[in-house]
């Protein structure tokens, strides 16, 4: 053999050997590898048999990501594995997914009917259904009353009105005006004065009613009848013995009675009729026209003039508070009080003041004694009663001509059989 096919055949004889060794090798690898992921198939294992079938078989060797992408198929595994079977199956057709996207979105149908239907009330609803339903305004309510209706000039009257919109009420009586106040709920009570020198006849009482900032509501007018009076006229003869009549002292004097002390401090202190605040002769009315030492007097008497013992006691004639005592030139020694409701009682010619400023009295509580103090003929007292600077005759508050005082709020009268 020569030599170039010597060569030859030892070639083939390696080629040979190759062959064999890589079909071994191939073998081994067919029959030993372990599959990749994707070939593994997932079994939920029935029992625990399947646990210790799995615990016995070898352990294989671990795979590089190099051997797991070379040996992965090119087809996808028949049955989906775990993580596949999780994941959301996608909808087989289009009526099928229709329906769900009804489900989630009702039609235009839908909502109109919803629409339709009452809406179900919430909790801010049901809070304004459980709220009383607002009330119309009450109607506006005026009631009027005077008592007494008919007067005699130097006199007063009560005028009482009933308003439930009222925050002020006022009266008028030709060029004067009165307040009046509230003694009780929509209740408005006062005490008001004609004049000594007031006209005669019918006379208007105009009464204005002011709501909320004071803002005028309506007025009425009422009536009454106002009589002359038919006092008397008096000689006084003083004799020269009396003191000397200073203007200063005299206007001091008017001042103190009908201009200082003349204020409403509050409601009316008394109940009924007053007494008598003195006991003996009277010698001088209310209202009577006087002349001194034969000098006619402008004006008229202010006062009821009561004679009796010089100290004889001098008591008050109704519930209220001591505001001034003191000496003036014409009317001497004296003490005002202060009945509640712009009513004032004076008492005069006083040889003795046993009260003094701010106290509190009572019928009947000692004031003093008589006596014939400042401009006066004798022993006497001289007794006044001024509303709001208008005086008035001191005699219609001992009789049932009297003023009525509204009754107090809470209060009632009582039933005979519940005194004892």
């Amino acid at each position: 053999m020569s030599g170039r096919l010597l060569a030859l055949v030892i070639v083939l004889a390696m080629a040979s050997a190759a062959v064999g060794a890589g079909a071994a090798f191939l073998l081994q690898r067919s029959d030993d590898a372990p599959r990749t992921l994707n070939q593994v198939e997932v079994v939920t294992p029935a029992d625990s048999t399947v646990d210790q079938a799995q615990d016995a078989a070898p352990q294989q060797p671990s795979l590089s990501s190099e051997d797991v992408v070379q040996d992965a198929p090119a087809d996808p595994p028949a049955q989906a594995t775990q993580q596949d079977q999780a994941q959301p199956v996608e909808p087989q057709a289009t009526d099928e997914l229709q329906s769900q996207e009804d489900a989630v979105d009702p039609p235009a149908q839908a909502e109109q009917a919803v629409a339709e239907q009452p809406e179900q009330a919430g909790p801010e609803d049901e809070i304004e259904q459980t709220q009383p339903a607002p009330q119309p305004d009450p109607e506006p309510r005026l009631i009027t009353s005077i008592t007494p209706e008919l007067l005699t000039q130097g006199e007063a009257f009560a005028l009482t009105v009933e308003s439930n919109e009222a925050t002020a009420v006022a009266a008028t009586i030709g060029a004067r005006s009165w307040n009046l106040i509230e003694t009780a709920p929509d209740l408005w009570w006062a005490v008001i004065a004609i004049p000594r020198d007031s006209d005669t006849g019918s006379t208007d009482v105009v009464i204005d009613i002011y709501g909320e900032g004071g803002a005028w509501l309506r007025s009425v007018t009422s009536t009454i009848v106002v009589l002359a009076s038919a006092a008397p006229f008096e000689e006084v003869v003083l004799g020269g013995t009396g003191i000397s009549a200073d203007p200063v002292e005299v206007q001091r004097d008017h001042d103190v009675r009908f201009v200082h002390n003349v204020a409403v401090s509050g409601p009316a202190r008394w109940q009924g009729t007053w007494i008598l605040p003195a006991v003996g002769e009277v010698t001088g009315v209310f209202g009577s026209k006087r002349s001194y030492d034969g000098v006619p007097s402008d004006g008229w008497h202010h006062g009821h003039d009561i004679a009796a013992d010089h100290g004889d006691p001098i008591v008050a004639p109704a519930p209220g508070t001591i505001v001034w005592t003191g000496d003036l030139a014409i009317h001497g020694m004296g003490v005002i009080i202060d009945h509640g409701a712009g009513v004032y009682s004076g008492y005069w010619h006083m040889s003795l003041i046993a009260v003094r400023e701010g106290m509190e009295v009572a019928p009947g509580d000692w004031l003093g004694n008589i006596g014939t103090t400042g401009l006066s003929t004798g022993p006497h007292l001289h007794w006044e009663v001024i509303i709001q600077g208008i005086d008035v005759d001191p005699l219609q508050w001992l009789g049932d001509q009297q003023p009525p005082v509204p009754m107090v709020a809470g209060e009632s009268e009582q039933s005979a059989d519940t005194l004892n």
